[in-house]
């Protein structure tokens, strides 16, 4: 079964906050969203699978030429440590005396694979650029945001992952 990717892709733009300072990407630049994953406490590592979206197709998506990312939401929750006892766990701070609370969400970029699409080997971070979902993307995860960033930048390096 195949998909509308147009349905799937997500124009870039500069977030708010970073006009003049990041180049403009132009009104053509598109990531396409493939999938989703979610996570607790920690944001998922490279090489992580991540669930495609209906009618999906790696080949379709490598020959439709945007740059393929994923949706991922992270529940945040804070790690605690009790002096004495060999466990740890993890718990929600409903007050954020320790931070963020609720959901992290962010587009991350992914490789295809034979069985599907894994996340990216590197480290990303948010670079000043955020995209926005589209009504089938908001559909198949109801409780993202209609914008999101994205996480593209190298925060090793300064590099940027595949668009301008």
């Amino acid at each position: 079964m195949s998909v509308d990717l147009g349905s799937y892709t997500a124009r870039v733009r500069v977030q708010s906050g970073y006009i003049g300072a990041v180049a403009d990407p132009g009104p053509d630049t598109a990531v396409v969203v493939v999938g989703y994953r979610a996570a607790f406490a920690t944001h998922p590592r490279p090489g992580t699978p991540i669930a495609a979206f209906p009618g999906i197709d790696t080949a379709e998506v490598a020959a439709g030429g945007a740059a393929p990312v994923a949706l991922i939401a992270v529940e945040i929750a804070t790690q605690v440590v009790t002096p004495g006892i060999s466990e740890t766990r993890w718990e929600h701070d409903p007050f954020g005396i320790y931070g963020t609370t609720g959901f992290h969400w962010y587009l991350a970029p992914v490789d295809p694979t034979p069985g599907g699409f894994v996340l990216t080997a590197g480290s990303w971070a948010a670079s000043g650029y955020e995209a926005a979902l589209t009504t089938t993307l908001t559909r198949q995860a109801p409780t993202a945001p209609a914008v999101v960033r994205l996480h593209d930048k190298n925060p090793h390096t300064g590099t940027r992952r595949r668009w301008p």
